[in-house]
Formats: C-alpha cells, structure tokens, sequence
C-alpha cells in the first residue's frame, strides 16, 4: 500500500511526464550535471551549486547596475537561466520517471539509466555536487555575491530524490556501497540545512519559505533513517499553519505578493505534500484544526472558485494563470481526505 502511494505521489509531482510511459524519454536524455555551466563558475570551484534571485535586476541608478533590486513578480528569465536551477530540475524529472519504470514494469534499463544520474550528480568526483547552497539564489551586489537563505528553496525537489533511491533498492542501479555514499551525500546536505544560517533563516520563515524547508528536510531525514527528527519537523508545521492560515483560509503573507493567487497555491502544494509525508509517520496535518481555527481543508478551499476562473482572484496577480492549477493538489487532497 505504502509503495502505491508513493508512487502516485511521484506521478503527481510530475504531472507533465506522459501517463503511460514516463520513462521512455528519460531513457534516452542526455545526463547534466552540476559541473556542465556556460561559463566558468563564478565560485572558482564548477561542482558549487549557482543560482540567481529571479526577481532581481539590474540598478537603474548606478554604472554598473549593482547592487540589483528587487522587483517582485518580474521574472528575470535570462539571469535565472545562467545559473543551475534548471539542472536539477532535469535530474529530478528523468531520476523520478526512470524510477517508475523500474517499479511499475521491472525495466532493467531504466534502473541502470537512473542509477547513471545518481552516481554522476552524487557520487563520480568528476562531475559530482558540492552539498549545500551557499550561492543559490544570488543577489549581485548584495551579501558579497553570496546567496541568501530564499535559495534553499532550489533544492526542495531532493525529496522525489530520495524518495526514488530506496525503490531502486534490489536493482541494478546501483550497489549496496554506492548507496552508502548516496546516504554519506545527503547526510553532508542534511547537516549543512540543519546548521548553515542560510538554511536556519529559510526554516524560521513563517511562509511558503518555511513549509518548502520541511519539504526537503523531512524526507531527507527519513533516507537517513532519522525518522523522529522527521516526526519533530512535522509537528511543528502545525504552529505554521496557525501562522500562515487565516480562519477563512486565507494566507496575508502570499496574498500580499505581486503574484497572490500562484503564491497561495504554491505553499498549498508543500502543505499538503507535507500532509502526507506527515501521515506516514503518524502525525496528522491534514484534519487538524490550529486554535485560531486555521486549517489546510480551509485554505483549500478558499483558492478552489478560482481553479476553473483565476482571472477572478480579487487580489494581485502578474502572471496568467491556466485554469486547472490546482490539479496536483485537489489530487493531494482528495487522497488525503480519503485517509490514505
């Protein structure tokens, strides 16, 4: 049972990849890693993990347009694409449909392919990532180049990752010691989220900030067997909840973006992924009701009228949404609802 909802889990966070077969373009995508950068990384060191702020820009008021500024909801798409972001989407979707291959129809081929990613991203010297994020998210001109603690969100999607790794168990991905150092990578990762001030700031941020670090954090600790201390971080998303989730199911701190509607909808989608990595482990997010009367079931349904009609939302949003949004997580919360 516990395999079936992962599984359709996975399916739900990637709901761009072909029903039927998932995995048959990730057979033959070409494997990019970390060190595959345009230009020599910034860092000196090409294994460092580089992002830059995408709602940030060039300073009309100075020569040299630092330090750039902020312009929330103006997606700087050309600096976003001269850093990594996009490389780990790439690992995640090919790592997550081959691993459906194996499971779903015993493809050995497919085991092998995401065992390829696997040890190219995290363990071959050569080509692998340097754990933690110490220039995700930059902000040039600012914090001497460094990144700032919105760039831990870059890495949230480590949680299909390590939740693919223990279903490629018993394949011929890879071997009992190469997933000991899978394990020794995440642990380094684990401990830098856990300790790096970057990574504390991201975990105090009462909104969507805060719920996507448990995202990562949660299933990380469970790979690496910590299973109470993933418990723990589940419990305290319930004074999140109170926190972000107003009795009507409104959520001020998203709404308040120039992009309100994706805002609310995008620390859903975390809360009700938590929801059910919670469930798992015994503590229940989905039913439960904070003292101020907040609830996921109540910030559910307040985005739901503008599912089919997101021109109707009554507060700002800059970019166009498509009706239908809200799929992955009425899935999310149909399963939820139904005790799964």
């Amino acid at each position: 049972m516990k395999s079936a909802i992962k599984l359709l889990w996975l399916a739900l966070l990637l709901p761009s990849l072909s029903a039927a077969e998932p995995w048959a373009k990730a057979l033959t995508a070409p494997i990019v890693t970390i060190v595959d950068k345009a230009r020599p990384s910034p860092t000196g060191d090409n294994h460092d993990y580089v992002s830059y702020a995408r709602y940030y820009w060039p300073n009309p008021n100075t020569p040299d347009g630092l330090p750039y500024v902020s312009r929330d909801g103006q997606h700087n798409r050309a600096q976003v694409a001269a850093g990594d972001r996009d490389k780990i989407d790439k690992l995640v979707e090919n790592v997550t449909a081959l691993t459906s291959g194996w499971v779903g129809q015993h493809r050995e081929d497919c085991a092998r392919r995401a065992g390829e990613w696997l040890r190219a991203w995290f363990i071959t010297p050569a080509t692998r990532m340097k754990p933690g994020l110490e220039y995700a998210q930059v902000r040039l001109g600012h914090n001497q180049n460094l990144g700032n603690a919105a760039g831990v969100l870059d890495t949230r999607e480590f949680a299909q990752v390590v939740a693919a790794i223990p279903q490629l168990r018993g394949s011929p991905a890879f071997t009992a010691d190469e997933e000991k150092q899978l394990q020794a990578w995440f642990a380094d990762h684990y401990q830098w989220l856990q300790t790096a001030p970057a990574a504390k700031a991201e975990h105090a941020a009462k909104n969507n900030h805060g719920t996507w670090f448990l995202i990562q954090v949660v299933p990380i600790a469970r790979y690496l067997g910590r299973d109470a201390e993933a418990r723990a971080y589940c419990e305290e998303d319930k004074a999140r909840i109170a926190a972000q989730f107003q009795p009507d199911g409104s959520q001020p701190d998203e709404i308040r973006r120039a992009d309100g509607l994706h805002y609310s909808y995008f620390n859903l989608q975390a809360q009700l992924r938590l929801a059910v990595m919670a469930r798992e482990l015994g503590v229940e997010l989905w039913n439960y009701t904070a003292p101020n009367g907040a609830s996921l079931k109540k910030g559910v349904e307040y985005v739901r009228p503008y599912d089919a009609a997101p021109e109707k939302w009554p507060h700002k949003q800059h970019e166009k949404m498509a009706p239908g949004f809200m799929a992955d997580i009425l899935a999310l919360a149909a399963q939820l609802e139904a005790g799964k």
